[in-house]
Parts: structure tokens; sequence; C-alpha cells
């Protein structure tokens, strides 16, 4: 336990004294306050001028569960240069040296990311329902308001720590980040039948509630937390055989 202790401690240390982190936050931050209001706001517009036909109201959590798609990416910056900002500059070495055990590692790794992403994600997600509340006006539709919070949260957290594990099994930021945004973004919009409801991204587009989705909500959540996991497994096997 000391050992565990002492390499959270190490990582928790370094993931606050790198500008990326601070940088990448405050990216996250802004682009979810500021995308939600764009969303409700275009949304009512949309409707006094006649210009929809998704109906006349929108439930409040909505334009934050759009907005989250575009803000993920400040969390999955976190996560992903928690790793390969290591491998690129060969500081793994030194954390390696510090603390052999791999999968010890991998595992402070992702509580430090998830300690500082979960409680950011609620904020997020409880801001961005205020704001969209506030955008849409008096076209928002007070409905599945807790449900949509936690779901939101539940996939920021979950798309940061399946971030994390390619991370370690890529190595290099470009592979890592070009992936993720080929499985949870681009590919599940891309293919919406058939097998791309297997991807990770089709998952978390059922649990933001996106329209005509493969999954429930619940379901939705073990499928994209199933990915999460294999990703972890994934990236502590490939820490595990290959040399740094």
């Amino acid at each position: 336990m000391t050992a565990l202790r002492g390499t959270l401690a190490s990582e928790w240390i370094k993931l606050w004294t790198v500008r990326s982190t601070w940088w990448s936050l405050g990216a996250a931050v802004v682009l979810m306050g500021a995308c939600t209001a764009i969303m409700g706001a275009d949304f009512a517009s949309d409707v006094e001028n006649g210009q929809t036909n998704d109906g006349t109201t929108m439930r409040i959590g909505e334009p934050a569960a759009n907005a989250a798609l575009i803000a993920q990416f400040g969390l999955i910056a976190v996560a992903m240069l928690t790793v390969t900002g290591e491998f690129a500059t060969g500081a793994m070495r030194g954390t390696l040296a510090a603390d052999p055990r791999r999968g010890r590692v991998l595992f402070a790794k992702t509580a430090a990311v998830t300690a500082v992403v979960l409680p950011l994600a609620l904020v997020l997600a409880m801001a961005g329902v205020a704001i969209g509340d506030a955008s849409l006006g008096t076209y928002g539709e007070q409905r599945a308001v807790a449900a949509d919070i936690a779901c939101i949260t539940a996939y920021f957290a979950l798309a940061a720590v399946f971030t994390l594990g390619l991370g370690a099994l890529l190595r290099s930021s470009v592979a890592t980040l070009s992936t993720v945004i080929a499985v949870l973004l681009a590919m599940p919009m891309m293919f919406s039948t058939g097998w791309s409801d297997v991807l990770p991204g089709r998952a978390g587009l059922s649990l933001l509630g996106w329209p005509d989705p493969p999954y429930s909500r619940p379901v939705a959540f073990a499928v994209l937390a199933a990915w999460a996991l294999a990703a972890q497994l994934a990236g502590w096997a490939a820490l595990r055989r290959r040399d740094v």
C-alpha cells in the first residue's frame, strides 16, 4: 500500500505540474459552455422562424449532450498526454524506474485522471443543463434532467479512461487521438447501422440520448464501460510486454 500511495502521489503531482493539463481543462470548460449556448439558441431561433421539423421543444439537457461530443476533447487530451507525453519525452523510463510494477503505474495514472475528470465532468454537465435551459428559453422542456446530467458525466469519465488505455497501447499522441476521433465520433456518425453498433462511439451516443439509439442508456453505459476496461487491459498488456 505504501508503494501504491507513493505512485498515486507522484502521478497526481505530475498531472498538475504540466501546463497542458490546465489548458486542456480550460478548453473543455469553454467549449462546453459556448457550444451548449449556441446549440440551444440556434434551436430556439429555428422554432421562432419556422425552420425546424424537430418539434417546438427540446429537453434542456439535449444541447449539453450534443456539446459534450466537442468538449470531450479537452478531457481526452488530459488523459492522452498523461501517458503519451511521457513516452514522447522519455520520462516514462524514470517513472518505471521509480515503480517497476507497470500495472500499478497504469492504475495510478488512471486513478489520477479519473479523480480530476469525474468531478469536473459533473460540473460541466450541471452547467451545461443550466445553460441549455437559459438558451432554449420557453422552448426548453424540463424532462430527464437528472438522467442527462448523470449520463453526460459518465460519458466524459469513460471516454477519458478509454483514451488513457489506448495511449498506453499505442504510445503515440497522434495515433491515440486519431483512433479516439474515429471510434468515438467519426465512424458512429458516418455508419449508423450494422457493425458500427458495436463501437464504443455508438454506445456513447446512446448514453448521451441521441435519437434512434441501438441501446438503452443503462446498456449503453455497460457497453462503453466494457470498452474502457478493454482499452485499459490492452494498455496494461502492451506496457508489460514492451520495453520503454
